[in-house]
């Protein structure tokens, strides 16, 4: 048994459950009391991203999070079921009806953003309050805008060097002060290497011990499926309802990190703002802030659900 940190909060294990959807099977896990707050994962698509955030959220909510279709242990039951956006948003009314819960406040991060943006649209009546961060809607921007390219450039490296190449590459767009060895084509090319090599090793140590895979195993393991069905889908096919956002008749905001100005995913969320009409929150930190910065991430996060219903 791991020791306690000295000042640190007990750590409070999650209740699982497997909520069924069409197309898949939904790994979730709850914990806490109070208004239920659901949790939507970015790419990945892995509750694990949330884990340093949900028990400190749990002392005020019923936190929910769960594992995207298809990813890591939410298995869709046919490999060609498709993984768009609708869909994911029947996931997300899915993990909610399996509960029995009717409304949620919910915050989605990255493409877990724009999930939540479709369910504000398709069912407002499931949302309490909702905090939209940084949306990588770079299909709002003009063909030829530089967050536009970056996206393109990434999904032109998962089609031509395979999708751990491109996660090297969408790994350094996440970070706000990537290391050296991200920002080239060489670095990234070894990082793909290592990760292949590290989940081979991985595997094969798990047949002996029996050890169920870490977080950081289970989102590189799901590279293939954010980069060639995912990211094309969310980020290039997709478009929100801009009349349904505008309707929708649910306190919500966008919301972008302080230090992700110049990113793909800080520009969509504030010319999203001006479009429908909601303001647009700023959170410390970068697209990543809840594994950054989990004690300023639940305070931020906290004050915004505050002061939304009003």
């Amino acid at each position: 048994m791991s020791e306690q940190k000295p000042g640190a909060r007990p750590q409070v294990a999650a209740r699982t459950a497997t909520a069924l959807t069409s197309g898949a099977r939904l790994h979730t896990e709850v914990q806490g009391q109070g208004p239920a707050l659901v949790l939507i994962p970015g790419g990945g698509g892995d509750a694990g991203v949330y884990e340093d955030v949900a028990g400190l959220l749990a002392e005020r909510y019923t936190v929910i999070t769960y594992d995207r279709r298809g990813n890591s242990r939410s298995p869709l039951t046919d490999p060609s079921t498709p993984v768009g956006v609708p869909e994911q948003v029947a996931d997300v009314v899915a993990v909610l009806d399996h509960h029995g819960i009717d409304k949620a406040l919910v915050f989605g991060t990255s493409g877990g953003a724009i999930i939540a943006l479709d369910l504000l649209a398709r069912h407002p009546e499931r949302v309490q309050a909702a905090v939209v961060h940084e949306p990588p809607l770079v299909q709002l921007l003009p063909e030829d805008s530089p967050e536009r390219r970056a996206l393109e450039d990434i999904d032109r490296l998962g089609r031509e060097k395979g999708p751990m190449r491109a996660q090297a590459a969408f790994g350094a767009m996440t970070l706000p002060e990537p290391p050296r060895i991200f920002l080239s084509p060489r670095g990234q090319a070894v990082i793909a290497a290592t990760s292949h090599l590290m989940l081979a090793t991985g595997r094969a140590a798990r047949r002996v011990t029996g050890r169920k895979p870490d977080t950081m195993t289970r989102i590189l393991s799901n590279s293939t499926l954010l980069i060639e069905r995912e990211l094309p889908e969310f980020c290039f096919r997709h478009r929100p309802d801009l009349d349904a956002l505008r309707r929708a008749g649910v306190p919500w905001c966008l919301a972008t990190g302080r230090d992700s100005v110049g990113r793909p995913y800080h520009r969509p969320a504030h010319v999203l703002s001006e479009l429908v009409g909601v303001p647009c929150e700023e959170f410390p930190g970068g697209h990543t802030i809840y594994q950054q910065l989990p004690e300023e991430f639940t305070q931020r996060l906290t004050t915004i659900l505050d002061r939304l219903p009003s």
